[in-house]
């Protein structure tokens, strides 16, 4: 059969409006209705349009083929907010920072990072007061913030430098999906919200900037990921990284670590709290595992129910959309589609596909996971992406996920602070809790 030109529209199409009203009345929803029968559709926001892989074998090969897809809309908007780094850069520049960065990923690197997450974790969940609610997501986002910096950065920021991490980074995180399905020119418009998310990344523009100069001036005495990038020589010139340029490696790298792990260990934190038997089971498990002690990185392949938890909070509350570009003509499903047209899939859509799992919207860490022997097909399951452009810091990730979630579970019995109002989702590429407010009880 020859190739065709007609790819089938996405559920919820209006004429001339494409799909933008679908997306403004239902968000966290829109892009797992348009998972149908097809595997490939047409999603269409005014002049945007990109295909919409539904099959898992086609996401994962718009994953991997890096022949024929290079880098899309979502990474463009990524990378503009960070003055285009070369880590978010498609081919030979983005290989290049790749091997640069590998080292301070390495398994050998987490396994020495193992004791800074512990301790950060045990110092803030130490301060908690019995009784006295916590804002628990905010005190998980300045946890991950003070462990990356001091694993990746060997630095330690004051509480309001943190807190700007925080807010900077999840503003940004706000922005993502407007900025790739939208025209980009909307972020440049001078409305309040855009001034605020600008003062607050020029502060931290500074702070950055600072660090990179006290660097500057005592080379030599750090071997971590701030190093690398002082000794990186672009691929193109052969020059070394101005301070420009570094800082953009720096917020790239800080957010990508930052982002997915924070939202996502939150995540599995209200799950937890929300279902008391998977408290239980962690806190049974944290006290045989650890028998009091600290959460040691030969001790984290003992916690296999923790890292259920971990795996079932990144499956059921996965990112809503990343896109590619096709570099040349390509078939995907029977469908003709032309050199430099964008090709979406949905990691939220692919993780709740109920034909891939049984009662997907279900919060179950005893489900068959990805490596139990399953049958389910590659491309069903990808938290941290694959192929050559897998998350460089997967491992960082899941340490310290497992480290604070078991360390959390042996201290306190947790619950959701009285008079909470409703908790939800709140629409962003990697959708939010609105917020985490806990009431700590000591464990008897």
């Amino acid at each position: 059969m020859p190739d065709s030109t007609y790819c089938p529209p996405a559920p919820g199409r209006i004429s001339l409006l494409g799909h933008g009203p679908a997306l403004l009345r239902r968000p966290l929803s829109f892009f797992e209705a348009t998972r149908t029968a097809d595997p490939l559709v047409r999603v269409e926001f005014g002049p945007v349009g990109l295909f919409l892989a539904n099959e898992p074998a086609l996401v994962h090969r718009i994953q991997v083929d890096i022949d024929t897809f290079e880098r899309g809309r979502f990474f463009e908007a990524l990378a503009g907010n960070f003055g285009n780094p070369l880590i978010a850069a498609s081919g030979p520049p983005h290989r290049h920072q790749r091997r640069t960065l590998k080292p301070t990923f390495s398994r050998r690197s987490v396994r020495a990072y193992t004791e800074v997450i512990t301790d950060e974790t045990e110092a803030r969940i130490g301060r908690w007061q019995p009784g006295r609610a916590v804002a628990a997501d905010q005190e998980i986002s300045d946890l991950v913030a003070a462990v990356v910096l001091r694993c990746l950065f060997s630095t330690e920021l004051s509480h309001a430098t943190v807190r700007d991490v925080r807010e900077t980074m999840y503003a940004i995180s706000r922005r993502l999906l407007p900025q790739t399905i939208l025209p980009a020119v909307l972020g440049t418009l001078p409305t309040p919200g855009n001034r605020r998310f600008t003062a607050a990344v020029n502060r931290f523009h500074a702070t950055v900037d600072h660090l990179i100069r006290e660097r500057r001036a005592a080379p030599g005495q750090h071997h971590d990921a701030l190093s690398a990038l002082l000794d990186t020589r672009h691929p193109d010139t052969g020059a070394p990284l101005d301070d420009v340029q570094i800082r953009s490696e720096f917020l790239i790298l800080l957010f990508a670590a930052l982002e997915t792990t924070s939202t996502s260990l939150s995540w599995a934190v209200f799950e937890s709290v929300v279902h008391p038997k998977v408290l239980r089971r962690l806190q049974d498990e944290a006290d045989s595992v650890l028998q009091g002690g600290p959460a040691t990185y030969d001790r984290l392949t003992d916690l296999v129910f923790t890292r259920k938890v971990i795996d079932e909070t990144l499956r059921l509350h996965g990112p809503m959309l990343f896109t590619r570009r096709a570099k040349r003509p390509v078939t995907l499903a029977g469908v003709a589609i032309p050199k430099g047209a964008e090709v979406g899939y949905s990691p939220r859509a692919m993780h709740r596909a109920a034909d891939l799992y049984e009662a997907p919207s279900v919060f179950d860490p005893d489900r068959t996971g990805p490596d139990d022997g399953t049958d389910r097909p590659r491309g069903a399951y990808f938290p941290f992406g694959t192929g050559p452009h897998r998350c460089l810091g997967e491992h960082l990730a899941l340490t310290t996920m497992t480290v604070a979630l078991a360390s959390l579970a042996a201290r306190w019995d947790l619950r959701i602070a009285p008079g909470t109002r409703r908790i939800s989702e709140v629409n962003s590429s990697l959708p939010h809790l609105s917020s985490l407010p806990l009431l700590p009880t000591p464990r008897i």
